[in-house]
């Protein structure tokens, strides 16, 4: 038998066999996946409150620079805890719809799809991350990326809409934003400009700036320069205010190179380190004035950890940026 139990803001919530179904959501202990993806796999609850901010990529607002939209977290029949919902204009029409979004964080597109049926996701867009984590973009009205493409932070990636199951045609214009662990649904609860975004948040929800704070983009490569030839940054993780890790990859030869660079003055303890997935690991450290590196292993096909440290401050990723 099934019911509806609930909706708002044009969303709709089902009941299957006493089980409630939503995109995504957990049914009889199996996580709902949809489209072209992989049959569903067990449950594995993820505590979004561990999730911190230092062990995350850095994320920004999904919108262009200096734009403010209000995030939401209502606990509509779409949500759980820690899904979003972002408007720029007046909540609950459709005067944001065709507006850019953008990705929050450089990775790899690992899903571009419109779901009619199977989810209410719609147009979506799932981009994979370093460390493990997925961002989520979903009611896009088009999409502007491809599966496999590498993407930076504020690559566009589509446009905010309000595409859905046929039978939610009436819900309005927003953004449906997620961050998840390893795949895994519920969502963590996201991080802008380093600082959490402040759960629950009631309609019509907070104001937050986009490349305010800590999300500011970073200065300019240096990935080409040192490097060298054909080598574009794919990825970066600040090293606190010491500098920053690179990770570059020059698409003819399959090469990925790794970087740690720190202002000219002295010398001091740094490090860089690229593994490929079932290779050996190769770092070079020392005491450097400006960077360590270039570290360069060829990986076609696999994933990679890579990471680096100045001084007492370091960061290493999980397997990520796999192809």
């Amino acid at each position: 038998m099934t019911h509806i139990l609930s909706s708002w803001k044009g969303k709709v919530i089902v009941a299957t066999g006493g089980v409630a179904v939503a995109s995504g959501l957990v049914i009889g202990g199996m996580v709902a996946t949809s489209g072209n993806a992989a049959p569903p796999k067990t449950a594995t609850p993820v505590s979004a409150d561990n999730a911190s901010a230092a062990a995350m990529p850095p994320f920004r607002l999904p919108f262009p620079c200096g734009q403010k939209w209000r995030g939401d977290t209502t606990a509509s029949s779409a949500h759980t805890k820690y899904e979003i919902d972002f408007n720029q204009g007046r909540d609950l029409s459709n005067v944001d719809e065709g507006r850019t979004v953008v990705a929050a964080a450089a990775g790899t597109v690992i899903r571009s799809t419109r779901h009619v049926n199977q989810s209410g996701y719609g147009n979506h867009v799932v981009v994979q991350h370093s460390g493990g984590y997925q961002s989520w973009y979903a009611h896009l009205k088009y999409r502007s990326v491809k599966v496999g493409q590498k993407v930076k932070s504020g690559t566009k990636i589509g446009a905010v809409g309000r595409t859905t199951r046929p039978s939610n045609s009436g819900m309005t214009a927003h953004l449906h934003y997620e961050v998840r662990k390893n795949g895994q649904y519920p969502p963590v609860a996201a991080y802008f400009s380093g600082k959490r975004f402040p759960y629950p948040q009631p309609r019509p929800g907070v104001t937050l700036t986009a490349c305010k704070g800590g999300s500011t983009p970073p200065p300019a490569s240096p990935v080409a320069k040192i490097c060298g030839k054909g080598f574009k940054q794919i990825d970066s993780r600040a090293l606190g205010k010491a500098g920053r890790v690179y990770l570059g990859y020059n698409k003819a030869n399959k090469n990925n190179c790794v970087i740690t660079v720190k202002g000219k003055g002295k010398k001091v303890k740094m490090s860089a380190f690229l593994q490929p997935k079932g290779g050996k690991a190769k770092t070079d450290t020392g005491n450097f004035t400006q960077y360590a590196g270039p570290v360069k292993v060829a990986a076609p096909g696999k994933c990679v950890k890579w990471g680096g440290y100045i001084g007492s401050t370091k960061w290493y990723s999980g397997w990520s940026h796999c192809g």
